[in-house]
């Protein structure tokens, strides 16, 4: 059936070669600034999808990870205790120590936290996805690729908009309210305001609730201040409250003797049917970001200054055996996080023959992690010695600081009236400090000796008690050439070269150390940095009715910061692996008639280790190197080889005052693993998803109503997924040794679901 679409799209992408080039209609044109410049798609010569704000709101896309299910090679979940977030197929592990390999930016602002990620999106003027190493103008760590983020901005004249709308099957609610205008002559200012709540689609009979439930409120206001002739300042302030309750998850796929095992009163539900039995898991953020942003024209120089603080707390408690057993009782995990930063660019007037854009950026941040998880009442089914870990658990804190600043440049020289070479560098240079405890700890219900449960701990879990701390500092410098040629009016074609880079730095989640007592296989510490190395091939065409973009590229990725799992609780952090990266990545446009517009897109990935000999091994895997097997020659989860998006805009005046617009947009993908170890017992086996909305409203956009739907054909699309800790280890430990045997937990795409929304503008 995919490759029946691919064909489809591929033809309907080819009417856009065709298309003419003298009428009167003619495509909006896109407007991005992934260059720190304002400039149309055609001009950009990097992979990049933009969607706009406004469809953003007639679609209802409240966050990141609902956008990039209709982004190619774009890829966001949530995951059990963290967000996930990758570019054609290179990601971030599990692991609050690692880098963002994406870089995320809003307003100017670094968004380096995986947490982030969450933020609600509301009112803004379009999201760009940059696929492929971006290190010259977005900096290090975004060794992937780099989203970039704007808001809508005060305008000159007052106008204000709300909206609110309801989905009765989740009973989802929503509102929203912007207000924006003139204060004064030379000072306008914005509010953005919204709020949403959500009861979920997944019954946890333990709690007798819904999940997962949302309650999110957002807040945002602006100012923008004429100083001068030659310079305005813009001053933003933002303060969000995204809180979630349960998962979208269940348990599934028992291997071999689990059942046997968790049967009769502590047997576990294991059926894909949205329902589900776990303690208690909540998740609440509190962020705040406060951005001031200054422009001067300086005889045609553009001289920009961009001063940014970001804050956030997160307060989880985390069921994390992820059934009804009181296996791991609870986790309560903490993060603290603040960031201060300063850029300073220069950009020159444009339009010459030399046009560059330079700068230097300094960033401070400060993370602080903790997280306690307790053993529960489950584990005295073991007897002794087993049982006497029931009520003990491990308290780990984590503190890490870093100081980072940078170099950089990007230089066009137009050889020709043609001919365009890009030259672009980022120095960087980073100091880290990191420190890490854990201790084991015991209830007052708990009697049993110090020494015994430490000797347990590390006989059984893997986990012992330790205090560690490090320094440590690199640099990098990474570069950027690329060729531009304008074969004609319509057509230009690019070259590039890419280095990247991700830092280094120290690991949150290790339960042990080296010399840790009574541990098998001991955890880490300090990791390397990972680099990169990128070529791109690409071209842009555009007519008056029709854009086309394709780009291929080959990425080698060497050193890649790697969590593996140590087949009983702990995850060790190694630069483990390399990977060549490979694919091809094509999107256009076609006006078919006046108010009717097609889109589609479309990426095929081939991801490759090309050397990890060290990864866990799948269930059933029979090791190649000691406890891990090789997975050279393989592919990466979350790495589907091809991915699709295309639709339909329409547009009609219906007379009486009424205008009509609908959508039609569809999502595919392959098969792909979903799990690090790329177990097959439970993978994603594609999907094809449909979305839909139609509105009707007054024709000088007082007023509009729309139904808004989305996986219309109600696919259970399984996004992520892990095996559930320590089923494996009961499964052994309840038979003697006899069985062996496992299950699976995955978090689910959300089901069918259709909202009617309310707008009023005013």
């Amino acid at each position: 059936m995919l490759n029946s679409k691919r064909k489809v799209l591929v033809g309907a992408l080819a009417l856009a070669i065709t298309a003419p080039t003298a009428v009167a209609q003619m495509l909006e044109e896109v407007v991005v600034t992934a260059q720190k410049r304002e400039q149309t798609l055609k001009d950009v010569p990097i992979s990049i999808s933009a969607v706009s704000g406004k469809t953003i709101e007639n679609r209802s896309i409240d966050d990141l990870a609902s956008l990039s299910a209709s982004i190619p090679n774009f890829f966001i979940s949530e995951n059990q205790i963290d967000s996930t977030l990758s570019i054609r197929g290179v990601t971030t592990g599990n692991n609050k120590g690692f880098e963002q390999s994406v870089a995320m930016y809003f307003d100017g602002i670094s968004y380096g936290r995986s947490q982030l990620i969450r933020t609600p999106l509301l009112d803004l003027e379009r999201v760009e996805v940059l696929r492929g190493p971006q290190p010259t103008l977005f900096g290090k760590n975004a060794i992937a690729g780099a989203i970039n983020i704007s808001s809508a901005k005060p305008t000159e004249e007052f106008e204000g908009r709300f909206s609110a709308s309801y989905e009765s099957e989740h009973e989802e609610s929503q509102a929203s309210l912007v207000l924006s205008g003139p204060l004064s002559d030379t000072l306008r200012g914005r509010l953005a305001a919204s709020w949403r709540e959500m009861d979920g689609w997944v019954l946890n009979e333990q709690l007798k609730r819904m999940e997962p439930q949302r309650d999110e409120t957002y807040l945002r206001a602006q100012l923008e201040w004429d100083a001068s002739d030659a310079l305005q300042i813009n001053v933003k302030a933002e303060s969000a409250q995204f809180d979630s309750y349960g998962y979208a998850m269940e348990a599934l796929a028992p291997q071999d003797g689990y059942n046997l095992v968790f049967a009769g009163p502590i047997a576990v539900e294991t059926e894909e049917n949205w329902v589900r039995a776990s303690g208690d898991v909540q998740s609440i953020n509190d962020m705040t970001n406060l951005v001031v942003t200054a422009n001067y024209d300086w005889n045609g120089f553009t001289l920009t200054s961009v001063t940014g603080y970001v804050d956030y707390e997160t307060d989880e408690i985390l069921d994390v055996d992820y059934i009804g057993l009181e296996v791991l009782d609870r986790t309560n995990q903490t993060e603290d996080y603040s960031q201060w930063s300063q850029e300073f660019r220069i950009a020159s007037p444009g339009d010459e023959t030399i046009n560059y854009i330079a700068g230097v950026f300094y960033q401070s941040s400060d993370v602080d992690v903790t997280d306690e998880v307790y053993l529960g009442s489950f584990l005295s089914l073991a007897g002794p010695p087993v049982s006497l870990l029931v009520d003990s658990y491990w308290d780990r804190t984590f503190a890490q600081s870093s100081d980072l600043y940078s170099l950089f440049f990007q230089t066009d020289f137009q050889l020709s009236d043609k001919l365009e070479l890009t030259v672009g560098a980022r120095y960087s240079n980073e100091d880290k400090d990191g420190y890490r405890k854990v201790t084991i700890e015991a209830l007052p219900t708990n009697n049993a000796p110090a020494a015994t449960l430490a000797a347990l701990w590390g006989a059984v879990l893997n986990t012992g008690a330790h205090e560690i701390a490090g320094k440590r500092s690199e640099s990098s410098f990474d570069p950027l050439v690329r060729l531009s040629y304008d074969i004609n009016d319509n057509v230009t074609a690019h070259i590039s070269y890419t280095e990247g880079s991700k830092a280094g730095g120290f690991d949150i989640r290790g339960n042990s150390i080296p010399g840790t007592p009574g541990v098998t296989v001991p955890g880490t510490f300090e990791f390397e940095d990972e680099t990169a190395e990128n070529i791109e091939l690409g071209v842009k065409m555009r007519w008056d009715r029709a854009e086309l973009n394709a780009t291929y590229y080959s990425t080698d990725y060497t050193d890649l910061q790697t969590n593996i799992f140590d087949g009983t609780l702990s995850f060790l952090v190694q630069n483990a692996s390399s990977a060549e990266v490979t694919g091809f990545e094509i999107d256009g446009r076609y006006l078919i008639s006046e108010g009717l517009e097609l889109y589609a897109s479309a990426a095929q990935l081939d991801y490759k280790y090309t050397d990890f000999t060290d990864s866990q091994c799948a269930y059933g895997e029979a090791p190649t190197n000691g406890i891990y097997c090789d997975r050279t020659g393989e592919t990466a989860p979350y790495a589907p080889e091809t991915t699709t998006n295309f639709g339909l805009d329409y547009n009609r005046d219906m007379g009486n005052g009424l205008v009509l617009d609908a959508n039609l947009n569809v999502d595919t993908s392959s098969e792909y693993f979903i799990t690090t170890n790329l177990d097959k017992n439970i993978d994603e086996g594609g999907y094809t998803k449909y979305g839909a909305s139609i509105g009707v409203g007054s024709e000088d956009g007082k007023w509009r109503v729309s139904v808004i739907g989305d996986n219309l054909t109600d696919e259970r699309i399984r996004v992520i997924g892990g095996t559930i800790p320590l089923a494996r280890t009961f499964v052994r430990l309840a038979s003697g040794g006899a069985l062996d045997g496992i299950a699976y937990d995955a978090i689910y795409a959300r089901p069918r679901n259709v909202a009617v929304k309310f707008e009023y503008n005013f």
